[in-house]
């Protein structure tokens, strides 16, 4: 991801690295690289607090609920979901990163961006605009299960946008996350936004409604003009898959055979 930031991102944006076991590349004013467990205290506090919790590391699975109406029965089996749903302390790598670099920046939007995606393309500062309405506290990909979170901007010029990141770090510095339905930042993530679009704030949706219909709704919403996300498994390959795609692009990366 860093090398392509860099060939096709503005020269105004610098790249916010946070890395943990490697040395990051040295590109003095494009990229900022933070040893991420030396600037996170608190992320290093919540691991050491829940080395020996399975449910911080998705190894205790709850049980499965049977829902009738306005009832939810537990029963006697484990939920076959994904374990990573409930693995907090893979994810809390991430969100710590978000909670630093949002302190950190002085820039008017903060964008999160997971490390195994490529650009493709150029970014202008014109669609980074259209990315961040004036009007939202925050940007992402609303799916109707939750959000994809590979691709999140913060608008840290909306005034309702702090209370949403302080609410979203106390999920971990308090272990408030336990008392939620699942514990990767994805959810606790629309956990937060709901509770400000509860207070009047704006969630704006980057796939403008593509995640009713995409399973892989980054790469069919705007984004997919100028970049690829290999989620899962499609790191092996490289990149994403074609029978991922539900809409039309014609861009040339998008051509290539697989």
């Amino acid at each position: 991801m860093v090398e392509t930031f860099v060939k096709h991102w503005p020269a105004e944006v610098p790249l916010l690295l946070y890395h943990e076991g490697f040395e990051p590349p040295l590109n003095p004013g494009r990229i900022e690289p933070h040893d991420l467990i030396e600037t996170c205290p608190e992320l290093a506090s919540f691991k050491s607090r829940h080395a020996l919790n399975p449910r911080a590391r998705g190894e205790l699975l709850p049980w499965s609920r049977l829902r009738l109406g306005p009832l939810s029965l537990p029963l006697p089996v484990r939920t076959r979901k994904g374990k990573y749903r409930w693995d907090a302390i893979r994810f809390a790598h991430k969100t710590f990163a978000i909670f630093d670099a949002a302190r950190r920046t002085g820039a008017d939007a903060l964008i999160w961006i997971d490390a195994d995606t490529r650009f493709f393309a150029d970014v202008s500062l014109d669609e980074l605009e259209a990315l961040t309405p004036a009007n939202s506290a925050a940007s992402c990909l609303k799916r109707p299960v939750f959000s994809e979170c590979g691709f999140v901007v913060y608008n840290l010029r909306h005034p309702q946008t702090r209370q949403l990141l302080d609410e979203f770090e106390a999920m971990y510095t308090g272990d408030l996350l336990f008392a939620e339905r699942e514990y990767h930042d994805s959810y606790l993530f629309d956990v937060v936004c709901k509770r400000a679009q509860a207070r009047g704030a704006y969630i704006h949706d980057i796939a403008e409604g593509a995640g009713r219909y995409a399973k892989h709704v980054l790469i069919n919403s705007r984004l997919g003009r100028f970049m690829d996300h290999m989620k899962g498994n499609r790191k092996v390959d490289g990149r994403s898959r074609d029978d991922d795609l539900v809409v039309k692009r014609d861009e040339a990366y998008w051509q290539q055979p697989e």
